[in-house]
């Protein structure tokens, strides 16, 4: 893949200092390989590069809406964009993108690793992929950060069948959209992912105070407290969360995919998530069940949350929460 690095002056926008990347707004997407009807090739090149440009025009002239025509995206895929632009404004720092075309198992087409900078993001976290979905006639109809390449790759190459493969590819995409969702702060996919029998765990560090007699203090005094919650509840706590913060950008890192043994439809996710937001930072895992039965609406059993470290030691790999610590699924 061959990208060139340009060098962009991007003012202060929503009294930010913005960093220094390029002169240039335009940007130029090629299709390397994946498709072979030139016209529809030609279409997707064309849409993708006029939602590129857009971006850095939108963010140069320090517009806080972004207007991306009804020829280039979907209705639906307009609003995503504009929801995930009102919380962090985005520019790709690259004049020249040359990828490859994925076909989705779902119908219609992928391109993925499109390097976008998120302006309202701390450096640490600015800087990510962008994937771009599109209907089979050209047209971008969802938009979201991608996890990253190195565990894109690892998640679709231990396929073990092709409806595996095709869980894998649809995995992927929730997983994708379920961290966009928080980045966009965006409550109604969050309400239509969960089922409405989901269960919510969260943990939280608490510190206990030792007696004036105790003598193993070696064997700490944090310990872990899990609280359990309805959809509804996790749902009105997070609707203030978003609400308190301006900014809210999450990463998933070290993820693992295992299929449940006795029901093919379902599969165990768990990751590291880094939670970045204006008012709280943390790092922690996350488990995901997710339930394939209708693969035109994957639905999110249960989402647990657990600290990475207590007593200043790594959360032991037996303690993260996985589809064992589950007993009988309820759909």
């Amino acid at each position: 893949m061959k990208r060139t690095i340009i060098t962009v002056m991007i003012a202060v926008l929503q009294g930010l200092s913005m960093q220094v990347f390029s002169q240039e707004n335009t940007v130029k997407v090629t299709i390397s390989e994946g498709i072979y009807n030139p016209d529809l090739k030609n279409v997707m090149e064309k849409n993708t590069s006029e939602l590129l440009t857009l971006f850095n025009e939108t963010a140069a002239s320090q517009q806080r809406k972004i207007k991306p025509s009804n020829s280039i995206m979907t209705k639906d895929a307009r609003e995503v964009l504009e929801e995930l632009w009102s919380t962090s404004p985005m520019i790709c720092a690259v004049n020249s993108i040359t990828e490859k075309c994925l076909s989705k198992s779902t119908g219609g087409y992928q391109i993925r690793n499109i390097p976008v900078i998120l302006l309202a993001a701390p450096e640490d976290f600015s800087r990510m992929d962008m994937v771009l979905n599109f209907s089979p006639n050209g047209k971008i109809d969802d938009i979201f950060i991608a996890i990253d390449a190195h565990q894109y790759t690892t998640i679709i190459n231990s396929n073990i069948s092709v409806d595996d493969f095709n869980s894998r590819q649809q995995i992927i995409d929730v997983v994708e959209n379920f961290r966009t969702a928080y980045n966009r702060k965006d409550i109604k996919f969050l309400e239509n992912i969960f089922s409405n029998n989901a269960l919510i765990v969260t943990g939280k560090v608490i510190t206990q105070k030792p007696n004036s007699d105790e003598t193993f203090l070696s064997l700490g005094t944090e310990k872990v407290v899990y609280q359990t919650q309805t959809k509804q509840e996790y749902l009105a706590k997070l609707t203030g969360v978003f609400a308190r913060n301006e900014y809210i950008n999450v990463l998933f890192e070290e993820i693992d995919v295992v299929v449940h043994p006795k029901y093919d439809n379902i599969y165990g996710v768990t990751l590291k998530q880094k939670w970045n937001s204006s008012s709280y930072s943390d790092v922690g895992y996350v488990f995901l069940m997710i339930d394939f039965q209708d693969r035109k609406d994957p639905m999110i059993h249960v989402r647990t949350w657990q600290p990475e470290k207590y007593n200043n030691q790594i959360l032991p790999e037996e303690e993260i929460f996985n589809l064992g610590s589950f007993g009988e699924i309820i759909r």
